[in-house]
């Protein structure tokens, strides 16, 4: 263990998120000398990478552009699971269609190795990313599993213990039991020669506590695994987007509502003119596409920050009402799907993650251990926790970029210490930008592919 502190006060917060902004480029120059001299070839410096966004903020919003995309394959043949997870539970008539869990399988033709991969917070199966992910993997030879994020509001319906996801533990137990489901119903139907697991962003740290898990109970016995774009803490990263939003709204965040209906009004043109069919953080990154000028930084994190916010917020929500905790809606109240949700989303936008940790989180965990501290719930969120099962385990590494905007200053390096020749660093993409990009496609591929 580092022993580095975690951010507790808002002050303190506030340092961390304005101190990686303007430490960002020092840090990338000091990597990229450091990595000269250093006879440990971690950083990713393929002659062909040409992500074209030095900002991260611009990187991590926009993606990649199409003409440096890895290409993709239209034929792949996806079937679609529903699985049914925990048989006794009753799921609240407002999530009548969650009562299973919607996951993908992509199946070669005959043995092959079988890949799971984990979408990022709050993102489903068939996201955008994990699109991408898919195809890349189904192009290299992989059945592709793909699995929602447990802050989903289908996986934590269907799936969550507990019903409120936010202690990656219990999240990596959760995970581990669907990956179970999903091969009893593939039984017969695939023929597997091993087994590999990834996710992005959270997926990426769940990745590494499920192979952990693994170790145990040696269900898959995993030959590699691969962290992209995890956070080192989780509540250090979280807070870092939610300070995103909270610095950058005029007037305060209880003006949120008030941004986003501004927002809305000005890109309503985009919106009804473009293929959306929901409003969500990936149509908040789509706007900025139709902007008439580069906006300035401070609105391109108000972007990032109300993007997670969103994805929060829908999580709380769902388990809120999975574990009728009264958090927002009042205990004993059954809400079905003619009701209206406005009055609780507004409440909702004006909630961090970490005032969900500590009046939702944390009291629920108290209930099963009265022992257990706020500091103890923060610190076993952290790839710190585990850090003497990563050191040795050669079998899991790590792929991030140098300008990732969820880690704060010195965790990129911490990175690079800690996996060593396992970690691949790329010197631009903000936070999972480049995820599509032909050059990161090909290390991912690689990565899995060598002994």
């Amino acid at each position: 263990m580092t022993g580095r502190p975690v951010v507790e006060t808002t002050s303190g917060r506030r340092k961390i998120y304005r101190k990686r902004f303007s430490h960002m480029k020092l840090i990338a120059k000091l990597l990229l000398m450091s990595l000269l001299l250093c006879s440990m070839p971690v950083f990713a410096a393929d002659g062909d990478y040409d992500f074209p966004y030095a900002d991260p903020l611009v990187a991590t919003i926009l993606g990649t552009p199409t003409a440096q995309k890895a290409p993709m394959v239209t034929d792949i043949p996806v079937k679609v699971l529903d699985l049914t997870i925990f048989p006794e539970r009753k799921v609240p008539d407002l999530f009548w269609y969650n009562d299973q869990l919607r996951c993908s399988v992509a199946v070669q033709r005959g043995k092959a190795p079988l890949i799971f991969v984990i979408a990022g917070t709050g993102a489903g199966f068939n996201s955008d990313k994990m699109l991408a992910l898919q195809n890349t993997f189904y192009q290299a030879g992989f059945h592709v599993v793909s699995i929602s994020s447990p802050t989903h509001a289908n996986f934590i319906a269907s799936a969550s213990e507990l019903g409120a996801p936010g202690v990656i533990r219990d999240d990596a137990n959760d995970l581990y039991r669907v990956m179970q489901k999903v091969m009893e119903q593939l039984k017969g139907d695939i023929e597997v020669s091993d087994y590999y697991l990834t996710g992005y962003s959270l997926g990426g740290s769940q990745a590494a506590f499920v192979s952990l898990l693994d170790e145990e109970w040696k269900l898959f016995n995993f030959k590699k695994v691969l962290m992209i774009n995890p956070s080192v803490n989780l509540y250090t990263s979280v807070n870092i987007l939610d300070l995103m939003l909270e610095d950058n709204v005029p007037g305060g965040i209880e003006k949120t509502e008030e941004a986003l209906r501004r927002i809305l009004d000005k890109f309503a043109a985009i919106y009804s003119s473009g293929d959306f069919v929901k409003f969500d953080h990936e149509f908040l990154y789509n706007i900025y596409r139709g902007l008439p000028e580069p906006p300035k930084d401070e609105n391109l994190a108000m972007l990032i920050g109300l993007s997670f916010r969103i994805s929060s917020s829908n999580m709380i929500f769902a388990s809120d009402v999975m574990t009728n905790a009264g958090f927002v809606v009042p205990k004993g109240m059954e809400l079905d799907n003619s009701d209206s949700l406005s009055d609780y989303q507004r409440t909702l936008m004006r909630i961090s993650f970490v005032k969900y940790l500590d009046e939702f989180l944390l009291p629920l965990a108290r209930a099963s251990n009265p022992q257990i501290t706020r500091q103890a719930l923060v610190d076993g969120d952290s790839l710190e926790s585990i850090e003497s099962y990563l050191q040795r385990a050669e079998k899991i590494g790590v792929l991030t970029n140098a300008d990732d905007i969820i880690l704060a200053p010195g965790e990129v390096d911490y990175l690079k210490q800690l996996f060593g020749r396992r970690a691949t660093i790329f010197p631009n993409g903000g936070h999972c930008g480049n995820i599509d990009h032909r050059a990161v496609a090909a290390s991912l591929t690689n990565y899995f592919a060598r002994p």
